[in-house]
């Protein structure tokens, strides 16, 4: 009775958000200029879901649909696009096949977010399958143990286990772009650092949306840009210890911005100028930059927290599919 009572708390505040956002716009116009209605109305639904998800973590129905939820493919792109499970070393993962064209541009392994507490590959099939159109490659999209079940290092541990299974199947690791969005972001600096740390062939590019790189959350865009994002400010004003113990929270592939990355390979970053986390981003290419490394950092202005998932109608996620295929294709990726 509580998880139902729980659910309907959920709707009830999206819808009342909803209402509100309506008459807001009507009363003072648009958030941001560049917003349209239908983005209004999801940045406000998301914001009110998550807040009250986010204080009760622990539901357990909550948590099963996230685990188990799978998208469908975007109609768009089923005559293009077909997504099926195969087994990439012991984990079960979501295998995307262009039917178009047998020849890709490259092989990503999508890592997908979720704070590392919730979600996976099937919640992102619409997102992946956008990007694998868009960029002309492959995908396998893996999942992760989550917390607070399994906490650090289990993620990174299920994440080089991805990695070295496509290596295992005779994959050119040449050819790999490792990806993620927000956790799945971090999580992918994270296993990269465990394979230079080890020894494995690099991929050939790392492309990352929105990344999570800071479990203390110091980034200062965090109250900043809280109106204009989704993401719980409760959870933020203090450590992710779901994620990992306060003796990890500094660990570099528990919190990549901690990391050396010297030696890493090509970045493309993404993050919007309206999302909490935008410092997280600008810091990592910094970081990046102080190493050496080839990484370029797009800032889309007036955008939320992974904005080319959650309103793809946007010109400006339309903008940034283009600029990864783009990037992919640069010769010297």
């Amino acid at each position: 009775m509580a998880t139902l009572m729980h659910l309907l708390e959920m709707w009830i505040a999206a819808g009342l958000a909803i209402v509100r956002t309506t008459f807001s716009r009507l009363l003072l116009g648009p958030t941001l200029p560049s917003w349209t209605w239908r983005t209004e109305w999801a940045v406000a639904g998301a914001r009110a879901v998550i807040a009250v998800a986010a204080e009760r973590p622990d539901d357990p129905i909550v948590n099963q649909f996230g685990r188990r939820v799978r998208a469908p493919v975007p109609p768009s792109l089923r005559s293009q696009v077909r997504v099926h499970r195969v087994r990439l070393g012991t984990l079960a993962a979501d295998h995307y096949i262009r039917l178009d064209d047998p020849i890709d541009e490259a092989t990503l392994l999508y890592f997908h977010g979720g704070g590392y507490i919730f979600g996976n590959p099937g919640t992102h099939r619409q997102f992946v399958a956008r990007l694998v159109a868009a960029c002309r490659s492959a995908a396998y999209a893996p999942p992760y143990r989550l917390a607070p079940r399994y906490r650090f290092p289990a993620a990174v541990d299920d994440a080089i286990a991805s990695y070295r299974a496509l290596l295992d199947r005779g994959i050119d690791p040449s050819s790999i772009v490792v990806a993620g969005d927000s956790a799945g972001g971090g999580l992918a600096l994270a296993a990269m650092h465990r394979a230079r740390r080890l020894g494995i062939p690099l991929p050939r590019g790392i492309l990352l949306f929105s990344p999570y790189t800071d479990l203390r959350h110091r980034a200062y865009t965090i109250p900043l840009n809280a109106p204009t994002d989704y993401l719980p400010l409760s959870d933020l004003t203090k450590p992710n210890e779901r994620y990992a113990s306060p003796e990890h929270l500094d660990d570099p592939e528990a919190s990549p911005i901690n990391a050396d990355l010297a030696g890493f390979p090509p970045m493309l970053i993404f993050a919007g100028g309206a999302e909490m986390i935008l410092d997280d981003a600008v810091r990592l290419k910094d970081n990046a930059d102080a190493a050496g490394v080839d990484a370029t950092l797009v800032v889309e202005p007036e955008m939320m927290h992974v904005w080319p998932a959650v309103v793809p109608w946007q010109e400006a996620s339309h903008r940034t599919l283009h600029r990864c295929a783009a990037w992919i294709r640069r010769s010297d990726v």
